[in-house]
């Protein structure tokens, strides 16, 4: 007989940390029909030979909820199961051994005091006092995290499975996954080496083997599996017991203390895919890879230098496993493609610290539809089929992992995979001085060097050296006009007869305002969160032209997706590809568009938030009279053939009136100006129009729309939370996630913040909380230093809007 059922209502597949963590949270809200697949045995895969650090600080806030949730979770679930962990709450250190590292942890410190997380700035003689081990030397001290700690993942697996089982969950090992059942963008069954499993919900936390696992579905989800070697002393009773565990960046090393003996691993600079192209065969099983000590011997020289009794110990073991990593270095979770009942929860390369969190995520997520909380630096839509590739992944996850300890340079870009994609206009704009991005895959002008011109340095956190560039090209767009190359942009084709009732349906704005209309709206979830941020043009009675960011494409054109009729009555097309798009912008932007097109481009002929097909010369272009930047504009969306002629007519057109190139650098600076929001910052599903103060595009009146209910019961409770913009006193390097304080009291944080050239001051936009809304001075702090701020009621240019209607 088949030691399996014949049907499960939630199959998880993987028995790893994460895998069991989510078997045991399901549990505990009560899913009784939860079926665990293992391989092999719990723990195989990369859980056995983890370190089994606690780190709980991360770079957004939602994030390090989630890690301080396994962190709570590790000290308390031995107790609640009989299963002992071996949790050690022993604290953190991460060393500074220069200026620059120095200045990261202090905007750390100043992160960690907006999340209202406890995390200290301490000197090398805390230092010392508290790791005695460690040769102060050069060092300018480090952050200590009293809360952080280690655990066993080992038995911190069995303790989640423990729980699961306790609640109902049934987990078996020795079942090899073979296939899946699919009908209707859903999985039916699970194929198994045992049978198969009819079900309603299949969970991939299949860690090295999850890509394997979405091949089956036909899907290439973006993890690769690297090598990853750490060592382990020889005990000495020189090691003193409970030592914090302790990371050295500068030096690439971290320590995890065992009893008289310590283990010491690090990011090595040229670590290798597993087999070559990063994928781990089925038939691998708990095992290692060899010893390769001259891989990391620049850990070892390091970690020697800084902690010099390891000049006198042995090497006990060395550990060299396959460890899990996506394109970015960061985890992937949430729906699989176009699949309603196919969650992920894979590439942790931290799965350990993260297995709670992640566990309770992925769980909410199935009962819910929603993990409770923004998780979009983890969301498996942050990618898309420019990431899919396995050499495209082993490049840039080598990358990411090779990084992992680099200092986080604000202007520093990527360097793998590049150039990938790029616009018809790539070659044209870098021989004229673009100094390019890189955003999903697209090579974009961040900002164009004069010739002669020094590139400005990367290695800062100061914009002052940009300034005289970005100040350039931004008091251009104010003054004059110029060209952006906006062609990354994603774009999607919505039609059918069911179309406009659909988007009236989805969208917050009316959508149903006459052909050529342009409505700026946000998508909104069951709780009025913002899914989507994002600007739908009708084309025709049931024609519409969706136009979102560069990097949402695979978000945005999933949501849409997701919640269309079924009846055949809607068809999303993504036509990024397909159009090309020349942002002409400027107060003189009419002078010149008026020269070369055949159609009137006249206010009264072409008002603000209006599209039209016009022509550009001899070409056919559709154009949308829309702004990011403030001020007169049009989006050119140009048929990709048509791309090189249509630039070309508009650089002879404007010539007279001095037209320029102009970089993302000087959008940012324009549009803090105006407080113009950004999606993933500013506004996320974590917060409504409402709060955000985007209440002039939602459309009550039109009738029922996603998220309508929640809109009208939060109007009726009245809000509790708001966004607002802020003048610095003083210029401050802001980039979000820094302390807002009032009277020595933390009341938010920063969501983003850049200089805006024209008013000539550091802005920042960030939430207060109830009787904080109505404050109007507050203080800002990044990087230790302090700048008063007041408040901007609306935005600090052209408050009335009257530059984008000339």
């Amino acid at each position: 007989m088949s030691k399996l059922p014949s049907h499960a209502r939630i199959v998880i597949v993987g028995g790893g940390a994460i895998g069991t963590s989510i078997a045991y949270h399901l549990a505990k809200m009560g899913e009784k029909d939860v079926l665990l697949l293992e391989k092999n045995q719990l723990t195989a895969g990369s859980t056995w030979h983890a370190a089994g650090l606690m780190g709980q600080l991360r770079s957004k806030v939602n994030l390090t909820r989630l890690m301080q949730y396994s962190a709570d979770l590790c000290a308390k679930i031995g107790a609640e199961t009989g299963q002992d962990v071996g949790w050690k709450n022993v604290g953190s250190l991460r060393l500074a051994a220069s200026d620059a590292r120095w200045e990261e942890l202090k905007r750390a410190h100043t992160a960690a005091k907006s999340y209202g997380f406890d995390m200290e700035l301490i000197g090398p003689d805390e230092v010392k006092r508290l790791f005695p081990l460690v040769d102060t030397k050069d060092l300018r001290g480090a952050t200590w995290i009293a809360s952080d700690g280690h655990v066993d993942p080992y038995s911190l697996t069995h303790a989640y499975a423990k729980g699961a089982r306790s609640g109902g969950v049934r987990i078996v090992e020795g079942v090899m996954v073979t296939g899946l059942t699919i009908k209707d963008r859903r999985i039916t069954a699970v194929k198994t080496s045992e049978g198969d499993v009819g079900c309603e919900i299949v969970v991939n936390a299949a860690g090295l083997w999850a890509r394997q696992l979405g091949e089956l579905a036909s899907i290439d989800l973006p993890i690769t599996v690297v090598e990853h070697e750490y060592f382990v002393t020889e005990k000495s009773p020189s090691v003193p017991d409970d030592l914090p565990t302790l990371r050295d960046p500068d030096a690439n090393f971290y320590v995890k203390p065992e009893p008289g003996a310590m283990a010491i691993g690090g990011w090595e600079k040229e670590t290798r895919a597993a087999y070559g192209l990063g994928k781990l065969p089925m038939s691998f099983g708990q095992e290692l890879f060899p010893d390769d000590l001259e891989r990391i011997s620049e850990v070892i020289e390091g970690a020697a230098n800084r902690i010099p009794i390891l000049g006198e110990l042995g090497v006990r073991a060395v550990v060299n496993g396959p460890i899990p990593i996506s394109a970015d270095g960061e985890p992937v979770m949430g729906l699989a493609g176009d699949f309603e009942n196919f969650f992920v929860a894979c590439g942790f390369t931290s799965g350990i610290a993260a297995s709670g969190g992640a566990g309770r995520a992925i769980a909410n997520w199935i009962a819910e539809g929603d993990p409770g909380m923004d998780l979009w630096a983890f969301d498996l839509r942050r990618f898309g089929h420019p990431h899919g590739g396995l050499a495209y992944l082993r490049d840039s996850a080598l990358e990411a992992y090779s990084k992992y300890y680099a200092i986080a340079w604000p202007e520093e870009e990527r360097s793998a995979c590049r150039p990938l994609r790029r616009s018809p206009l790539y070659q044209t704009l870098t021989a004229q001085g673009a100094v390019n991005g890189v955003k999903f895959g697209w090579e974009r002008p961040n900002y164009f060097l004069r010739p002669g011109e020094a590139k400005p340095p990367l290695e800062t956190f100061e914009r002052a050296p940009y300034a005289e560039i970005i100040g350039r090209e931004h008091r251009i767009v104010r003054e004059g006009v110029t060209l952006i190359d906006q062609s990354s942009f994603s774009k999607f084709e919505v039609s059918g007869s069911g179309a406009l009732a659909y988007l009236q349906w989805l969208a917050a704005a009316n959508v149903d305002k006459g052909d050529n209309a342009v409505i700026y709206t946000q998508l909104l979830n069951k709780r009025g969160g913002i899914e989507a941020d994002l600007t739908i043009m009708r084309r025709g009675e049931q024609r519409f032209h969706v136009v979102t960011g560069s990097a949402f494409g695979t978000h945005d054109g999933g949501w849409i997706r997701r919640h269309m009729p079924r009846d055949g009555s809607v068809s999303v097309h993504d036509v990024t590809g397909a159009y090309g798009v020349i942002n002409l912008c400027g107060p003189l932007s009419r002078d010149v568009l008026a020269k070369i097109s055949e159609h009137d481009v006249s206010n009264e002929a072409f008002p603000y938030m209006t599209c039209r097909e016009i022509r550009v010369g001899w070409a056919p272009v559709f154009a949308a009279r829309v702004t990011y930047v403030g001020e007169l504009g049009w989006e050119l969306h140009v048929p990709t053939e048509y791309m090189a002629y249509v630039y070309e007519v508009l650089r002879a057109a404007g010539a007279p009136f001095g037209i320029a190139d102009v970089g993302y650098k000087a959008i940012s600076s324009l549009r803090m100006e105006k407080r113009y929001l950004y999606w993933g910052a500013d506004i996320t599903p974590d917060d409504t129009p409402l709060e955000a103060g985007l209440g002039f595009a939602v459309s009550m009146k039109k009738g029922d729309f996603q998220g309508r209910d929640a809109l009208v019961a939060q109007k009726e409770r009245g809000l509790t939370r708001k966004l607002a913009c802020f003048r610095l006193d003083d210029p401050l390097p802001v980039y979000g996630g820094e302390a807002m304080s009032f009277d020595g009291r933390v009341v938010g944080m920063t969501t983003s913040g850049d200089f805006g050239h024209t008013v000539g001051a550091s802005l920042v936009f960030g939430y207060l909380k109830s009787d904080d809304m109505s404050l109007k001075e507050i203080e800002v702090e990044a990087f230790g230093r302090r700048s008063r701020a007041t408040v901007i009621e609306r935005c600090a240019y052209d408050p009335a809007g009257e530059r984008v209607r000339l």
